[in-house]
């Protein structure tokens, strides 16, 4: 049966997410052309890995501002180490690598001891003050990546390591996307590292050949997502947050039914959102 919500969207995007067993919400948005599909795009979700980008997004505008070198060099500790996503937990100690480095590895495979060596450096509350100055009321991070919480709350133990909103997220991306983030060189050096995105089993998994997609994902046990920027063959830009949440199967594998929705949603959303079938979308749900 379809939810009062779905049933306002095209047929083809409303059946797949009345199939998914979970809960579903996105954002998305034809940069070019200003065409939009949403479902609960203000709906608050855990963010997983995908605050990184948010935490990206400081750095960067701190760099522009004078107050950190990319260059400036960053030596891993043996205590600095963290499990899950990234390689920095198999090199030695003492190891030298320069914030820029750190910001590759954080993006590009999700690398936590690398974030955390980056939030050792500009502080969690700098990021979320960031967010707020630019308009994200929403998004924030609570804590360094498997480190104790240090305000732990009702609101942040049901997040987890942060949390967003898809509506927030595609307006933080039109801005990068659109080099209205800080200065242009800003908003391209963010793209550029949004490109070097290793994984690729949600939103680009089943996008036409030639389609590039620059972006971030997060996973934890019941949630998969994935946001960033689809540039179609005649160069439409469409920036996408999409979260698959509340699964009933835990799987670490690229068959995880997050990531398979997530890829189908994608597909689907540039379809109808390149053609200019939509030429505008009032949000669907809250």
């Amino acid at each position: 049966m379809k939810s009062p919500t779905s049933e306002n969207l095209p047929e083809a995007i409303s059946q797949i997410i009345d199939s998914f067993q979970g809960e579903i919400s996105f954002a998305a948005k034809n940069l070019t052309t200003g065409a939009r599909l949403d479902f609960h795009p203000r709906r608050h979700v855990s963010t997983a890995s995908v605050i990184k980008l948010p935490v990206l997004v400081h750095v960067l505008m701190m760099a522009s501002e004078g107050k950190i070198s990319l260059g400036q060099s960053l030596i891993l500790k043996a205590d600095d180490k963290v499990p899950g996503s990234g390689v920095l937990y198999l090199f030695d100690p003492d190891l030298k690598l320069s914030v820029r480095d750190a910001c590759n590895l954080m993006i590009a495979v999700s690398d936590n001891t690398a974030t955390n060596l980056i939030l050792d450096q500009v502080g969690l509350e700098s990021v979320n003050q960031r967010m707020r100055s630019l308009g994200l009321k929403v998004t924030e991070i609570f804590a360094r990546v498997f480190r104790p919480n240090p305000n732990p709350t009702p609101r942040n133990r049901r997040y987890g390591l942060g949390v967003t909103t898809p509506a927030e997220l595609v307006d933080l991306l039109e801005r990068l996307a659109t080099h209205r983030l800080a200065d242009e060189e800003t908003s391209r050096l963010a793209m550029e590292f949004l490109d070097h995105q290793h994984y690729r089993d949600g939103i680009p998994r089943r996008l036409p050949k030639g389609y590039k997609f620059a972006g971030k994902s997060g996973a934890v046990d019941h949630l998969r997502s994935d946001v960033g920027v689809v540039t179609t063959s005649s160069g439409e830009m469409i920036a996408m947050a999409i979260f698959a949440t509340k699964m009933r199967t835990v799987l670490w594998s690229p068959d995880n039914p997050g990531l398979i929705v997530i890829a189908e949603l994608a597909a689907a959303l540039t379809r109808q959102l390149e053609k200019g079938r939509i030429r505008r979308g009032p949000s669907k749900g809250s």
